[in-house]
């Protein structure tokens, strides 16, 4: 990922979407169905991955004809972008009002973090997404890359360069910031393993844990 500025700008925002068919209803319907397909699409995907997927479980699971799909989005791979658009501007809406925020630099990625892990904990499938359909390589890489790791890589990285100029001047703060999201995400994906290999954790313990853990792990790689 090429490195960004200190200077903040705003994210990168959802493209709006009009899908073939008919407009939107003015009775306001449309908006609930598009959210339905868009939770059925982003836990399926996470659960199958895309090409596993194909529009009429999504529509299924929605709870809507498979013709809405095309009406509000035109395609599977749109669906597939406005997913990744959604879970984009959650986190950067976030992460941005932190960044610009009161505080020390190390307070606020602090709290940066845990931002990060509350929201993917209210939604675990959504750490599962970005595992399967953005990490992983795939043809859909660009896309997740350019709309969700660049968007979160500019407002966290001056964060973690802040932080790591007051310890050390020879890290690598790229990849430390891979480092740390993807213990994040992995974290997540894995907590019926974490409860198997340690004391069992309810939602409220198992982030507490996670975030004291990843205080723990940026405090002594960037003061090694």
């Amino acid at each position: 990922m090429p490195r960004s500025d200190s200077t903040l700008s705003s994210p990168v925002s959802p493209k709006p979407r009009r899908g073939r068919g008919r407009p939107a209803h003015a009775d306001g319907d449309a908006a609930p169905v598009s959210a339905r397909l868009l939770d059925a699409a982003t836990a399926l995907f996470a659960e199958q991955g895309f090409d596993a997927v194909g529009v009429r479980p999504i529509a299924n699971r929605a709870g809507v004809d498979p013709a809405m799909i095309a009406h509000h989005f035109g395609s599977k791979l749109a669906l597939w972008e406005a997913v990744v658009d959604r879970l984009s501007l959650r986190l950067t809406d976030r992460l941005a009002a932190v960044a610009l925020g009161p505080g020390s630099a190390s307070a606020r990625l602090d709290e940066a973090v845990g931002q990060i892990i509350d929201l993917l904990c209210d939604a675990p499938e959504l750490a599962a997404f970005i595992l399967r359909e953005v990490v992983l390589p795939s043809d859909r890489s660009a896309y997740g890359a350019a709309r969700l790791a660049d968007p979160i890589h500019h407002i966290l990285r001056p964060l973690i360069a802040d932080v790591a100029a007051e310890h050390r001047a020879d890290i690598d703060v790229d990849y430390l910031f891979v480092a740390l999201n993807g213990a994040i995400v992995v974290s997540i994906v894995s907590h019926p393993l974490l409860d198997r290999l340690a004391d069992p954790a309810d939602d409220a313990q198992f982030r507490i844990r996670l975030k004291a853990t990843m205080a723990a792990q940026m405090a002594a790689r960037i003061a090694q």
